[in-house]
């Protein structure tokens, strides 16, 4: 892939994370008390994801909504202070799209997202803010958005001779025009399964992704195992940095804007998938979300100092 130096654009929501552990999650009708709250410096997937290519230096364009309410300007200050480009976040009356976030001893959290400026990034809301797209090198989408923001994220893309990313998180069915516009598919396992309807090896799953979307790259991600990667010349595999996990909250989001940089940066596939490979592992190995998002420096001690291991083919 060449090397490009047009920005980054990341387009979809913002979700301000409102956190507190408990001990159990609460069933209908009942009341838990909880602990440790915290609003934590982390977002949506669209806006963890324009953090993390920042903070390795890419220049970021974040295309996004928040409220007129004290979180849309706490997050305002923090795009700005990660040095992601803001003109094309908009500002809406009402609040901020909140996630509330409760954690058992199990560490697998219960969700709940309240959406409400999310649901007003539409297709036509994307046109109006096209200019955002003007010279891009690579364009990214998620699914917290409606699927119309992604289409027509991804109909500016290719007018404008960027490429694409797509996470597809959380799982919806994948448009045939969505897989047509998109040229890297990145969903972790779950979601990977999700999509095609069945469980399966991540191998397996990247394959038959590749195969049924027709889309030319599709990496699928498996936490510490690493992650797999399908395309014309097969299914290879990138181990996972060896660390030891603190925090695997927004690890996925660390990896895809990484990935991005990586592959703007003129790197081939199986480098930028190591290259993101290595960035999740050093946010997994600390507590947080944009917080724990490495520095470029960050990465460059982790590539110095990892063994170089070859890329397997899967069986």
């Amino acid at each position: 892939m060449p090397d490009e130096s047009g920005p980054i654009v990341v387009i979809g929501s913002h979700v301000q994370s409102l956190f507190v552990r408990v001990d159990t999650v609460p069933r209908e009708g009942e009341t838990v008390l909880g602990f440790d709250y915290d609003e934590p410096a982390d977002g949506g997937k669209a806006s963890n994801q324009a953090v993390a290519a920042a903070k390795l230096g890419a220049p970021v364009r974040l295309v996004t909504i928040v409220g007129r309410d004290e979180f849309g300007s706490r997050a305002l200050q923090l795009f700005r202070a990660y040095g992601i480009e803001t003109r094309w976040v908009a500002e809406q009356d009402g609040r901020t799209d909140i996630g509330f976030v409760m954690l058992p001893p199990s560490r697998i959290p219960a969700i709940v997202t309240a959406v409400g400026c999310s649901a007003a990034l539409t297709a036509d809301f994307v046109e109006r803010a096209s200019s955002a797209v003007d010279g891009a090198s690579w364009v990214l989408c998620q699914f917290e958005a409606p699927t119309e923001c992604a289409l027509a994220s991804f109909r500016l893309a290719r007018a404008r001779g960027a490429r694409t990313i797509l996470n597809p998180a959380p799982p919806v069915a994948l448009d045939p025009e969505l897989a047509v516009l998109t040229d890297v598919l990145v969903p972790n396992e779950h979601e990977a399964a999700a999509l095609l309807g069945g469980r399966d090896d991540p191998d397996n799953l990247a394959l038959a992704l590749h195969g049924r979307t027709g889309i030319p790259v599709v990496i699928v991600t498996a936490g510490e195992d690493g992650a797999w990667i399908a395309s014309a010349e097969g299914v290879s595999h990138v181990p996972a940095l060896a660390v030891r996990s603190e925090d695997t909250t927004g690890a996925g989001d660390a990896f895809i804007g990484a990935l991005a940089f990586a592959f703007r940066d003129g790197r081939d596939i199986p480098d930028a998938v190591a290259f993101a490979c290595m960035a999740a592992g050093v946010s997994v190995s600390r507590p947080g979300t944009m917080p724990a998002f490495p520095t470029i420096e960050e990465l460059r001690e982790a590539e110095a100092a990892r063994e170089q291991r070859p890329l397997t083919p899967s069986s």
